[in-house]
């Protein structure tokens, strides 16, 4: 690019552009300054352009409005920051909870002849299965409000 002398006028070229004067002597100026013809040109473009954009920025809504749709699009954001690692760790206990599940099910220590025996028996029986019987109870707890969750989520469109 070449490195073109700013010239004096320009200011006068814009302000004359923009009021729409016309002066013979600005004019012949501009027919022999190339600075000042690009200045011009660039001055005539903005004016359009500015002209042009004048009916959509009259339905544009007020700074004031779209300040508080952002404050509120942040907390949104914030609050699913915050909920994502419970929903992690809901999920992950759904899991647990199945593996507990599949455990108890195929497990050899589970005894279901107490019902057969005395109390003491049953609860012998019972000491084996309780902990994770409880664990698993527990996760499903989990698993039920972590599928409340998720579901909640998807029925409401997010």
């Amino acid at each position: 690019m070449k490195n073109q002398k700013k010239c004096e006028f320009e200011l006068t070229v814009v302000k004359f552009s923009r009021s729409g004067l016309s002066n013979e002597e600005i004019k012949a100026h501009v027919r022999d300054c190339t600075s000042c013809r690009e200045t011009l040109k660039i001055a005539s473009w903005l004016q359009m352009s500015a002209k042009s954009a004048a009916p959509q920025a009259k339905n544009l809504p007020a700074a004031g409005f779209l300040w508080w749709k952002f404050r509120i699009q942040e907390k949104r954001r914030a609050a699913e920051r915050v909920v994502q690692p419970i929903l992690i760790a809901q999920i992950a206990s759904a899991f647990a909870a199945s593996a507990t599940l599949v455990w108890l099910l195929f497990s050899k220590s589970l005894r279901f002849d107490f019902l057969d025996s005395a109390f003491s028996r049953a609860f012998a029986s019972m000491e084996i299965v309780a902990v994770p019987f409880l664990a698993g109870i527990i996760c499903f707890a989990f698993f039920c409000a972590a599928l409340v969750f998720i579901l909640r989520r998807y029925l409401s469109g997010k």
